[in-house]
């Protein structure tokens, strides 16, 4: 494991979770490292509501009768698809890595076109 990922997720807002850093290959280290967080409150959310969704759908699918089956799976996976927009949402997204391991700028929720990058795992 890369001490920069380390080095990263403890200098980052307690509010924060990193997941990735993205660190230049070979020669090119225009624009530095980049980190993808979320923030820990959504995240908690995400992962009680999301299982308790899934558990639903799957006890409407085995008791519920033909007819409210559909609108039933519709709802699931509507509910499912809010609870990870709202994962996704508030602070998550790219940021650039300064040295000292802070949050710099905004990148965006979109991957920033890092496939010249090297993915590492933050712990």
């Amino acid at each position: 494991m890369d001490n920069t990922s380390r080095y990263a997720a403890t200098r980052l807002p307690a509010d924060l979770m990193a997941h990735a850093i993205w660190i230049p290959t070979g020669a090119e280290t225009g624009g530095g490292r980049t980190v993808f967080v979320t923030e820990r409150s959504r995240r908690r959310v995400a992962v009680v509501l999301l299982p308790v969704v899934l558990l639903g759908l799957v006890l409407s699918i085995a008791h519920a009768p033909r007819t409210w089956l559909a609108p039933l799976v519709l709802l699931a996976g509507a509910v499912a698809g809010a609870v990870a927009f709202y994962h996704r949402g508030g602070r998550a997204g790219f940021y650039r890595l300064e040295d000292d391991g802070r949050l710099g700028e905004f990148l965006g929720r979109q991957n920033p076109g890092l496939s010249q990058h090297r993915r590492v795992r933050a712990s």
